[in-house]
């Protein structure tokens, strides 16, 4: 096994573990297929967004699209694909609830799948967003209230940030990619917030 997808394997059992404890909305037969799709839908769109990001390589090298164990696994898209998929696995009733029971866990995760990108000597930026990753998990861990919210903008700052420093990035017409979906991510977990609080009685 590479060194590369054993670290990402570790990340994704221990967000697998942490939320199997934490979560009340499925049952035991029903959370497997969850899980299942779930790792399968994250993988998938962090392998795409990566590939859509460099393009130029992939058009040219077509058979290596699949090879996602030499790396090339984009953590937006791992996002936004796993987000996706729990939309239609639960509905816009437990949506929340379900975001709630594996952001605690995920900047842990991100910060353990960084050291990936180390040892793949994919980006010279890894350990400062891995660091970032450490801060938001002890934040969230350490005032546990809206975790989902504390994510969303967390990491979208971090990674906001990060973009500058970054070669290798998906860039549009002069915009980074990666940089409007943080401020997407950014809105998302302010509007979070504000719902919350309107919801608290005077």
């Amino acid at each position: 096994m590479h060194l590369y997808g054993l670290i990402i394997g570790i990340a994704i059992v221990i967000g697998l573990n942490y939320f199997e404890k934490h979560q009340s909305i499925f049952p035991k037969k029903r959370l497997y297929f969850f899980e299942i799709g779930l790792i399968v839908a994250a993988i998938v769109g962090a392998r795409a967004y990566h590939v859509i990001e460099q393009w130029d390589f992939y058009s040219r090298n077509p058979l290596l699209i699949p090879q996602t164990w030499n790396g090339g696994m984009a953590i937006y898209g791992g996002l936004i694909g796993g987000l996706l998929f729990a939309w239609v696995f639960v509905g816009r009733k437990s949506y929340l609830q379900l975001l709630d029971s594996i952001t605690p866990i995920l900047p842990l995760c991100q910060a353990i799948g960084r050291l990936g990108n180390y040892v793949n000597h994919e980006n010279p930026i890894w350990w400062p967003e891995a660091l970032g990753d450490l801060l938001i998990f002890f934040m969230i861990n350490k005032f546990p209230k809206n975790p989902t919210a504390k994510y969303m903008i967390g990491y979208g700052i971090i990674r906001f940030i990060t973009e500058f420093w970054r070669t290798d990035t998906w860039v549009y017409q002069g915009y980074k990619i990666g940089q409007i979906v943080s401020v997407v991510f950014i809105l998302i977990g302010l509007r979070l917030i504000y719902r919350e609080r309107r919801q608290i009685p005077q």
